[in-house]
This record gives C-alpha cells, sequence and structure tokens, in this order.
C-alpha cells in the first residue's frame, strides 16, 4: 500500500529495535502504559459507583413521590392521574413510618415501608432473598427485613422480632409506643446503605399498625428518564391535585452524592490527565536521543532534497508510533486491574475480616468499563504524546547537513 516518504521513515525507525534499547526509553514508555493504566482504571471505578447508583440505588428509591398534606385517601385515583403522565413507568402507593425493630438482643431503626406486593413486586423483588414480596399477605404481619438490619439483630427469616412505633396510645400513665411482634419473612440485599435501614410488610398491616384506616401516605413513582425526576413529577403533581399533594424527589436524599460522583469523575480525569501528561512529556528526552542517533539520516536526506516538513512528519510519527504503544499497554493494563480488582476486593475484605466499604453507599469496590471512558483515555493520552514529539521533530529539521557529514 503507498504511503507518504515521511511516513514510511517515522514507522521504519519506529520498528528498528536500536530505538528500544535505551534504559530511558524503556522506562518513559512504562510511565506512560502505567499512568494511561491507573487513569482508565480510576475513570472505570468511578463509573461503577455511578452504575450502582443508578441500579442498587435509584433501583430501590422511588425517583419522585407525591405525599398528602394529610393521608391520602384516593391514593388509588392519584395513582391511576401518575400513569397517565408521560415518561412514568410506575406508581404504588406506600405507607411510610420510622420505628424500631427489636430482638433478644438489639435494637435497630428502621423505615418502615407499607406497600402493595403486586404493585412493588418489580421494585424490590430482584433484591429479596430466603423469601418473597408474595409472601406479605394482609393480616400476616410478616416484614422483610434489609439485609444490614437482619445482620445486625442477629435474626433469621422465620423467627420474631418486635417494631416500636411511635404513634402509642394514651393510658392513664402516659404515652407509650406501640408494639407489634411481626415474623421475619426474608432478606433484601440491595448491596447498598440501603440495606441498613430497609424494612417492608403489607400495607393493610402498615395501617392497621399506624391507625390510618384504609389511607395511604403518599405514591411513589418510578421513571424512564431518572434525571428528570423534577420535571415529570411536578407535571404528575398537577395532574394528580396540585392543593393536596407534596412533591418530593430523590435528588433531596441522594442528590448530592450524584453530583458528587459526577465532581469525582471530572476532577479524577483532569488530576491522572495530568499525569499522563508527565509521562508523555518523558518520552521528549527519547525523543531527542533517537533524533542525535539519527543526525547522519538526517543529513544525508537533506542533502537528497528532503525539505523541514518531511523531517518533522517522519519524527513525529515515529513519536506517535511510540506513544501509541504506550497508550495500548496502558490500555491493556487498565482493563486487567479492572478485570480482576472486585474479586480481589472482596478476597481482600474477606481475609482481612474488615468491610473497608462499610462506610460507603455501595459495600463493595464496583468497576465498569464504559466505551466512551476507554476512547477518552486513549484519545487523551495519543494527543499527548502527540503534542510531546513536536519539540524534538523540530529539532530534527534544524540539523546542518554540512556539519553533520564533515565528521563521518
Amino acid at each position: 500500500m503507498f504511503r507518504p516518504l515521511a511516513v514510511n521513515i517515522g514507522f521504519r525507525y519506529a520498528r528498528s529495535r536500536h530505538n528500544f534499547l535505551s534504559f530511558v526509553s524503556v522506562m518513559a514508555l512504562a510511565g506512560l502504559a502505567l499512568s494511561v493504566g491507573v487513569l482508565l482504571f480510576v475513570q472505570a471505578v468511578v463509573h461503577g459507583f455511578e452504575r450502582e447508583l443508578e441500579e442498587r440505588i435509584l433501583g430501590v428509591v422511588p425517583h419522585f413521590t407525591l405525599f398528602g398534606r394529610t393521608p391520602l385517601d384516593d391514593a388509588d385515583t392519584v395513582r391511576e392521574r401518575m400513569l397517565r403522565v408521560p415518561g412514568v413507568r410506575s406508581a404504588a402507593p406506600v405507607v411510610v413510618a420510622a420505628g424500631l425493630v427489636a430482638s433478644d438482643d438489639h435494637i435497630v431503626g428502621v423505615e418502615l415501608k407499607g406497600v402493595v406486593p403486586d404493585l412493588y413486586e418489580p421494585v424490590i423483588d430482584g433484591f429479596v432473598e430466603e423469601g418473597r414480596l408474595a409472601d406479605l399477605q394482609p393480616g400476616s404481619f410478616r416484614v422483610l427485613l434489609g439485609h444490614g438490619v437482619i445482620e445486625e439483630l442477629g435474626v433469621l427469616p422465620g423467627e420474631d422480632v418486635t417494631v416500636v412505633l411511635p404513634n402509642g396510645g394514651v393510658t392513664p400513665f402516659g404515652v407509650f409506643p406501640r408494639r407489634k411482634t411481626l415474623v421475619v419473612a426474608g432478606r433484601v440485599r440491595t448491596g447498598s446503605q440501603l440495606d441498613d435501614r430497609a424494612a417492608y410488610l403489607h400495607a393493610e398491616d402498615a395501617r392497621r399498625l399506624l391507625r390510618l384506616e384504609g389511607a395511604f401516605h403518599g405514591v411513589e413513582a418510578r421513571i424512564d428518564e431518572v434525571l428528570r425526576a423534577r420535571e415529570v413529577g411536578e407535571l404528575a403533581r398537577r395532574v394528580a391535585g396540585p392543593d393536596h399533594l407534596v412533591l418530593a424527589t430523590w435528588f433531596r436524599t441522594h442528590g448530592p452524592l450524584y453530583r458528587t460522583i459526577q465532581v469525582t469523575k471530572g476532577m479524577m480525569f483532569l488530576i491522572f490527565s495530568l499525569l499522563v501528561a508527565v509521562a508523555a512529556f518523558n518520552l521528549v528526552s527519547s525523543l531527542v536521543m533517537i533524533v542525535n542517533e539519527r543526525r547522519s539520516d538526517v543529513a544525508i536526506l537533506r542533502t537528497m532534497g528532503g525539505r523541514t516538513p518531511l523531517i518533522v512528519v517522519a519524527f513525529v510519527v515515529l513519536g506517535v508510533a511510540i506513544s501509541a504503544l504506550g497508550v495500548a499497554l496502558g490500555l491493556l493494563l487498565g482493563l486487567a486491574l479492572g478485570a480482576v480488582t472486585e474479586e480481589g476486593y472482596a478476597w481482600l475484605e474477606g481475609a482481612a475480616g474488615i468491610a473497608l466499604m462499610g462506610e460507603y453507599f455501595v459495600h463493595h469496590l464496583p468497576v465498569e468499563f464504559a466505551a466512551a471512558d476507554v476512547a477518552s483515555v486513549a484519545v487523551t493520552a495519543l494527543g499527548l504524546g502527540a503534542l510531546a514529539t513536536l519539540f524534538p521533530a523540530w529539532r530534527a529539521s534544524r540539523v546542518q547537513p554540512a556539519e553533520v557529514l564533515r565528521h563521518e
């Protein structure tokens, strides 16, 4: 295949084994590969946290909820109107309350949620272990607890726990909290911080505990585009009954976390791109050494009529070829790190006996490579590498043939 002379010369120099024998060249190439690999790996980790937020957290947390200023007697009507709004995928009435769940030795604060299993099944059924959402039947007083709650209480499915609610009854001796014995029907494991407070029971049982007499506190909705929760939620509020409904979106509880992830991703890309830039400009010394070794070749090209653009392009092609090798090795390194990290991290936690991610919103280290991230890392690194070749290429073009050949 026909190639311009300058490109041919550049690739010939790149294929020469002599160019890669220098220790400086090898270290510069290794530095570029390492920095590219680290940049790609960090982007994959941040993207993994973003995925976990969208799939695990926002897969369970309602995208928006319409709460009644007073308990809703017309929750079914509100739900039907919400489903008519474009973009609303599902809606389910809920009863919510803060409470305590106690075993014989421990007590845990939970967010108690009364749900209609048929309507709520698409939301959490995929996260239910050792039981089913359908096991929650009216009058059974069975409860699904988050994995963290079960671990803290030290109970198993089938055992009893006691729920304590603040809206107690008034007696001659004062106000006493309401207590009820519930049977653990199973556990909900999302692998996130939601597991530490989750408790689900049938809406009918929750209403009896809270004395709501057929009412619901609000209607939760899931939508197709989670970032449009405010817009879609406000439209649903106007359609369903603006006078007695209050809108709450996931941005209120998890919006700061989402924004933090986005800012972190941008900052990490910028910081580690500077690392790539340093590694790329380390190639300058290697290319300058190659230029010095090829001074006689350049002089001969100049005497044969080779112009400055020919010399510059030839050495730019050489530098880009070396950079491309470093970037390719770096991408492979980043992909390899990502492939072993999730399982390796889980093994490390097990071996150390410490939940290293216990304080974060997910309890494992997520890694996911996105094609856009791989492409942006590769393009950025190649661009910086190409930029680093300009000075050595310009220096090669300034070689004086007469001075060089006089000493040959």
